[in-house]
């Protein structure tokens, strides 16, 4: 029995120290403290060690969970001008062009006396570049009025003016636009008189045989008589 009071006061002791350390406890986490007790009859020392463990920390990087965001372009769109071209792949309608009355007249071949006569006159560049009927007798049918008299024609300017006049109209009139008139005024003011049979169109008693050749300027309507002029 002499030996159970130091034992009991030794516990004692320790428990008290225990609540004092922690009661006291520094906020340092990391810090560790040692208790040593005595017993008071010379009994052997006791140590007690307290450690306490820091509080696990951590540098890994928080994850945002905002959601992230797409730049924006603020870049204007390109304006591109208009245009009046066609899309792609549609193909090209080229205006078919053959020519002007003279250009027609000269392919023909066979109306080199008329064109002679237009030309002695210097009405060639104006026929051309016009707008103009003509009323053009073939080289065949100039020749029915003989050789003198064609011969006369060409020997006189004004003479020849008034002829080649009578074979111009100003303006293109097809043949249908001619039989809807009593008469026609020609390039040198003259007038002729226009009278229809049927589907056949008359001028000056002229039978217009072969209508409606087109040029890019007028027309040809080829007629079966030379209109020269009474007073020529």
């Amino acid at each position: 029995m002499a030996r159970a009071r130091p034992i009991f006061l030794v516990s004692a002791v320790v428990v008290a120290s225990a609540t004092l350390l922690a009661a006291c406890g520094s906020d340092d986490d990391t810090a560790a403290s040692s208790a040593v007790v005595t017993d008071p009859a010379g009994s052997a020392a006791i140590t007690t060690d307290a450690v306490t463990t820091d509080a696990v920390t951590t540098d890994a990087p928080v994850e945002s969970t905002a959601d992230t965001v797409a730049p924006t372009d603020t870049t204007a769109p390109e304006t591109v001008p208009p245009t009046d071209a066609p899309p792609a792949g549609t193909p090209e309608v080229t205006e078919a062009r053959v020519g002007t009355v003279i250009d027609v007249a000269t392919a023909a071949g066979t109306f080199n006396t008329l064109l002679a006569a237009i030309d002695a006159v210097g009405l060639t560049e104006q026929i051309a570049t016009g707008k103009y009927t003509l009323l053009a007798p073939t080289d065949e049918t100039f020749a029915a009025l003989g050789r003198p008299a064609l011969d006369a024609l060409m020997a006189d300017p004004a003479a020849l003016l008034a002829l080649v006049n009578n074979h111009v109209l100003p303006g293109p009139e097809d043949v249908h636009t001619i039989g809807l008139f009593n008469n026609v005024v020609t390039l040198g003011n003259g007038s002729l008189t226009v009278t229809t049979e049927g589907d056949l169109v008359m001028v000056d008693g002229a039978t217009i045989t072969s209508p409606d050749i087109a040029a890019d300027n007028g027309f040809i309507h080829v007629i079966n008589k030379v209109l020269v002029p009474a007073a020529a």
